[in-house]
């Protein structure tokens, strides 16, 4: 009777084992798309942001590699994301790793990485931004690009 229980429980381990579900996979990301921004103000090259965004096949996050160029903005220009739309959100205002790229004539600021904001992700726009000073006037300028999601 007891080789039988083993036998039975081994039997029953072995088929809840094939019946259960397994762990959801992890979601891939898609091919980088690229992303350049310049700002212009008054016919001057204020700032601009350069890199790469992609999104993940379940359409729940975005990540992004963006050097920002600060180069004659009066104040350090920020780095924003719109999801689907929706009102724009601080993605860096500065810091990140000082990087030479030929868009500018100054060091940018490397900045990277993932952001899950919530629900589907249709597409994403990358807004930098910049700031003119001529005095005794100062001018807000911005510029994006647009990414859509592959996935949906």
């Amino acid at each position: 009777m007891a080789r039988f229980s083993r036998v039975l429980a081994i039997a029953l381990l072995t088929v809840a084992a094939l019946v259960a579900p397994s762990a959801p996979a992890h979601a891939a990301y898609g091919s980088d798309q690229s992303a350049n921004i310049d700002v212009w103000g008054q016919g001057i090259k204020l700032s601009g942001g350069y890199g790469t965004i992609a999104f993940d096949d379940g359409n729940t996050k975005y990540r992004y590699t963006i050097a920002i160029c600060w180069q004659s903005s009066y104040s350090r220009p920020t780095l924003y994301a719109s999801v689907n739309g929706a009102w724009r959100t601080i993605i860096s205002t500065g810091g990140g790793t000082a990087v030479t790229i030929p868009q500018c004539s100054n060091p940018a600021s490397l900045v990277s990485g993932e952001v899950t904001p919530g629900g589907t992700i249709n597409n994403v726009s990358l807004i930098v931004d910049g700031v003119r000073f001529n005095p005794p006037n100062s001018t807000y300028h911005t510029n994006s690009s647009f990414h859509d999601n592959p996935f949906n």
